[in-house]
């Protein structure tokens, strides 16, 4: 092998090499730059309610599927129901608005102890990834009475109420625990 060709399969080894090293390198801190809000998260909203939420991506990148489950949550809704005696999970979609602002909206009944529903209650809102773990938001919510049979045509409907509020989601951390010895 002459040196002319000792020195060209070294320079197409190093910019193999390099194209390797940095495009692996600008991958990761792309990924660590590009926050994505799809995975489980813990909220808390101003009323104090707490819940977990799990979000999906569905037929594209830029919409998908929500469903919370309530922790912490007063299913009379400060006593206006009083025979509530739970709300189902909230059910919802989501939308991309830009790079890291998300709109959505949910619905929930609550359900008296036979399993009839009382009301029904959709709420809106905006979230924006503050950071990869972190996702404020602001939310409106209405509530309405239960239509039969239930639909989700709330367009022609009147709200009995409505509230706002904002709150916070954060991302559930994967931690691998071990027994101790």
């Amino acid at each position: 092998m002459g040196k002319r060709q000792v020195l060209r399969c070294g320079i197409v080894l190093a910019a193999i090499f390099a194209v390797t090293v940095f495009a692996g390198s600008g991958s990761v801190m792309a990924a660590s730059k590009n926050c994505s809000h799809l995975g489980t998260w813990h909220g808390v909203v101003d009323s104090g309610a707490t819940y977990m939420v799990t979000i999906t991506k569905g037929q594209s990148t830029t919409v998908g599927q929500m469903v919370a489950e309530w922790i912490l949550w007063d299913p009379t809704l400060l006593g206006a129901f009083p025979d509530a005696v739970r709300t189902t999970n909230a059910i919802g979609v989501w939308e991309k608005v830009n790079g890291n602002k998300f709109k959505w909206t949910w619905i929930a009944y609550g359900l008296d102890g036979f399993g009839q529903p009382l009301y029904t209650i959709r709420a809106s809102g905006v979230s924006s990834l503050k950071d990869c773990d972190t996702m404020p938001f602001t939310y409106v919510t209405q509530v309405f009475l239960p239509t039969f049979p239930p639909t989700q045509d709330f367009s022609t409907q009147t709200p009995i109420a409505t509230f706002c509020g904002d709150g916070t989601e954060t991302r559930m951390q994967l931690v691998q625990t071990t027994c101790p010895q």
